[in-house]
């Protein structure tokens, strides 16, 4: 049986620690918002892979060295999720052939898929030693991720709609703004979930407050493209 590789096992061990950060139960969730990376132990990793501590630390000098890897991760994996359902929210959203269904089915997913995930929660502890360079270095590439994998998207959905981005915004000015409204309303969901969950319209399949909430965003960040039916319809005169 060939020997997984170094990187293999790494990934593998960083797998063990996600398990670890998404097993809080109601009793323990308010600590998966602050502490959940700062609970998880080399010792309990190499336990839960059936290998030595040795063999961990061979890969990572500490447990904060491991822990950094592990945030990384996290963000990469809760990156990949929403990129990776768009296609299925598209194809569901193009029967109806209003582009706004497509936004308010991508905002209801990401807000149900990470709102009452702990290993999304776990990435808020790392802001408490973001004068860490190496920490400050990690976030920053996080989101600057985001807005490399959304740009597209976002161009893409501005253009079926007939908008174009208002100077002086830029489109990583808008995914940053959406990405603080999406972090906010998931915190605030902890301790407001009625008031955060529920749809903001007299509408039971209508949009929630994340959905209305970028859609007001998109709206003033962009602007109508001059001659388009979108900019008739904005100035009235169509």
């Amino acid at each position: 049986m060939t020997r997984p590789s170094a990187e293999q096992r790494r990934l593998d061990y960083l797998d063990v620690g996600a398990s670890i950060v998404s097993e809080f139960d109601e009793e323990t969730a308010a600590a998966a918002t602050v502490e959940a990376l700062a609970n998880v132990r080399l010792s309990d990793v190499a336990a839960r892979a059936g290998v030595t501590k040795g063999a961990v630390y061979h890969l990572w000098p500490s447990q904060e060295a491991y822990r950094q890897d592990l945030l990384a991760r996290l963000l990469e994996q809760q990156r990949q999720r929403g990129v990776r359902e768009l296609p299925d929210l598209i194809a569901a959203a193009a029967s109806t052939g209003d582009p706004r269904e497509l936004l308010h089915l991508f905002a209801r997913f990401a807000f149900d898929a990470l709102k009452d995930d702990p290993a999304f929660f776990a990435r808020f502890s790392f802001f408490l030693y973001a004068t860490n360079p190496a920490v400050a270095d990690l976030l920053a590439r996080g989101d600057d991720a985001v807005i490399e994998d959304f740009t597209p998207l976002v161009e893409q959905y501005l253009a079926a709609i007939g908008r174009r981005m208002r100077p002086p915004f830029t489109v990583g000015m808008l995914i940053t703004a959406t990405t603080a409204l999406f972090h906010g309303l998931c915190l605030r969901y902890r301790s407001s979930p009625d008031l955060v969950d529920g749809t903001v319209l007299d509408d039971a399949d209508g949009p929630g407050m994340y959905g209305v909430g970028l859609e007001a965003l998109l709206e003033h960040f962009s602007e109508p493209v001059p001659g388009t039916g979108a900019a008739q319809s904005a100035d009235g005169s169509s």
